[in-house]
């Protein structure tokens, strides 16, 4: 699309460049005027852009989770004209090194679930107090593969499986006699930093699940969870299911990518199904959400502040939600 875009203006270049010759040939030149470069029109700014008083000179440093890149995606696409502007964030720090670069000055603003407690006191070590935006809703959610009949686990179960390595087999949790493979994330994600808030409570997770059962990835968490049994691409199949948990909107947007979904079975906890009615009534306890995070004592002018200013707009909760993601806007009864 880049290649064909810049073909254009060369082509139109070309073309205004031969008339220019004619009319000098017949007449005196012609005024001087602005001329834009092949180089510089995707960075042309959108009326939203000027409304908000970003431009590309003072685009703010936006970074944030893997799962939440759809969202700077949609800030990006509604503040710039074309997609192939030099600010299109191509790349993401992740949730933990997110926060960390914010502390240190390096970025403006991020997007990211609620911080673990560990980041929490680094901020507070650096002088540094944050300040937290609600964008998005979003909830923890445990997935197991979809042959697995058990249906259901409890925060009690969760914690011993994680913090004692105290459950081996699903027959514990309603399911088979088959060994349950505890996968966890890397400490500096999004989704460990929410199951340590809302489940194990910063307590630290068994040492050899973390040897031997960790995931750097989130899309990894889901073929892992989803093919453990079966051995992988040259293993031999096990008499085992994995679990694993993952952040319920960032499934979604991958089953419409790769349909790993139907691989896969979300359990219920503490017997209530993670739906997004659930997750509005307030009824599936695992509920949180995204935020635009930035630093307090970032200006009142800062562009960065522009942009938390459209997030909270109707133009910004149809964007949000026509990537997947469940705007804040719609769940009045999630509290916040």
């Amino acid at each position: 699309m880049k290649r064909r875009f810049l073909i254009l203006i060369v082509i139109t270049a070309m073309l205004l460049s031969g008339c220019t010759h004619q009319e000098k040939a017949v007449s005196a030149p012609p005024a001087p005027t602005q001329e834009v470069k092949p180089d510089n029109v995707y960075n042309t700014m959108s009326e939203t852009a000027a409304h908000y008083g970003i431009t590309h000179e003072n685009y703010p440093r936006i970074d944030g989770s893997t799962s939440t890149q759809g969202i700077a995606m949609a800030i990006n696409q509604a503040m710039y004209r074309y997609l192939d502007n030099e600010n299109l964030p191509m790349e993401v720090s992740k949730t933990v090194p997110s926060y960390k670069r914010l502390i240190a000055g390096e970025v403006d603003l991020i997007l990211v679930p609620y911080p673990s407690a560990a980041v929490l006191a680094l901020a507070q070590e650096s002088g540094v107090e944050l300040e937290f935006h609600p964008v998005a809703a979003e909830a923890l959610i445990f997935i197991t593969p979809a042959e697995n009949p058990a249906d259901n686990i409890t925060g009690d179960q969760v914690r011993t499986i994680y913090l004692d390595y105290g459950i081996r087999s699903w027959s514990e949790l309603g399911g088979p006699d088959k060994e349950l493979i505890p996968i966890c994330r890397n400490a500096d994600s999004g989704s460990q930093s929410q199951l340590d808030n809302l489940i194990l409570h910063n307590q630290p997770m068994h040492p050899k699940i973390q040897k031997n059962y960790v995931e750097l990835t989130m899309e990894g968490m889901l073929e892992l969870v989803a093919f453990y049994h079966h051995g992988g691409l040259d293993g031999k199949p096990t008499d085992s299911y994995a679990l694993g948990y993952t952040l319920y909107t960032y499934l979604q947007n991958m089953n419409e990518v790769t349909e790993i979904g139907s691989r896969l079975k979300i359990l219920s906890f503490e017997g209530v199904e993670p739906t997004e009615e659930n997750i509005a009534k307030g009824s599936y306890s695992l509920a949180d959400g995204y935020y635009g995070v930035v630093r307090k004592d970032l200006s009142a002018e800062h562009s960065a502040r522009g942009i938390l200013k459209w997030l909270q707009s109707d133009e910004a909760a149809a964007a949000i939600k026509a990537r997947g993601f469940i705007p804040k806007q719609d769940w009045t009864k999630l509290s916040w």
